[in-house]
């Protein structure tokens, strides 16, 4: 995951309506958008009546994302299975990019989850206004009774800023951890490196001697724990042999292998996780403000 505890990193400004920045999130969720536009036209394009397993495999994936709207919204719904999907796909995908390492991934910034947001109570507004007419909607925030009208109207705003805060803080809060993780091992890789090979080829001469006579001592005996100081006490007279000749010099060595993990588990884990989340609140909150199929309005 590429982020920074500044936030997005801003490639150039186009010099009109007061400038408008072209960060990383911008790009990251352009890339997105025609990675996605450019998989439904293929997909869509190579359909067969005899599948293949490609074709299978998103027939599934289409079947049960159908399932999951119908299950939430109500059959009478499944019309919305299109932009739920659109919802589902983009947040994946958006948390997803920040895996290639140079790419920020634009669930990382809120003002991309924030534009999902207020689009959802922009559709939510819309059904209401829609059933119940504008001065209708508005009666609505009266009720129950009149004195509850502040609690309903921050209820409204409140709707879209958990929901944008929620997948916003989940992605960028673990992108800032493991940036600060990746920075302190840095450090810490410089000065236990520094330290090894400032007395020279001796003291990595020692480490790796010491190595190779635990590693035998678990060889004769068969307990782990003189393997895994051997292991220890190889490594770091490695490094150290290796910065005493200058080929590891500048180079965070321990830095390497934690911080790709906890990146995973944010970008892979986390960001399904708050996909998911987010999508099935979508689909809660307008199932909400769309009438029963007793009371939908006859065509």
């Amino acid at each position: 995951m590429n982020m920074s505890v500044d936030g997005a990193f801003i490639y150039f400004t186009i010099p009109i309506l007061g400038g408008i920045n072209i960060t990383q999130t911008a790009v990251s969720h352009l890339i997105v958008t025609i990675f996605l536009c450019s998989l439904s036209i293929y997909l869509g394009k190579r359909l067969t009546k005899r599948p293949d397993g490609l074709q299978v495999m998103v027939e599934k994936g289409v079947m049960m994302l159908h399932g999951m709207v119908v299950e939430s919204m109500g059959a009478h719904n499944a019309h919305w299975v299109p932009f739920i999907g659109t919802i589902f796909l983009s947040s994946i995908c958006g948390s997803f990019i920040g895996l290639t390492g140079f790419l920020r991934s634009s669930t990382a910034d809120l003002s991309c989850t924030m534009v999902w947001a207020l689009m959802v109570s922009v559709i939510i507004w819309y059904n209401n206004i829609k059933n119940n007419g504008f001065v209708g909607w508005l009666k609505g925030f009266t009720e129950p009774i009149v004195v509850m009208t502040p609690m309903n109207i921050i209820g409204e705003i409140a709707q879209p800023v958990s929901m944008a805060f929620r997948h916003f803080g989940n992605v960028a809060g673990g992108g800032v951890i493991t940036t600060l993780i990746y920075t302190s091992l840095s450090l810490a890789s410089a000065a236990v490196i520094n330290l090894i090979s400032a007395n020279g080829w001796l003291v990595s001469a020692v480490l790796l001697a010491a190595a190779a006579a635990l590693f035998f001592l678990w060889k004769k005996n068969g307990k782990k724990l003189p393997l895994v100081i051997a292991a220890i006490s190889g490594i770091l007279g490695l490094f150290g042999l290796l910065e005493a000749t200058g080929i590891l010099t500048g180079v965070p060595v321990l830095a390497y292998g934690l911080p790709a993990v906890l990146s995973c588990y944010f970008d892979l884990f986390s960001g399904f996780v708050q996909a998911y989340v987010f999508t099935l609140l979508t689909m809660v909150y307008i199932s909400g403000s769309l009438p029963e199929p007793a009371e939908a309005p006859a065509a």
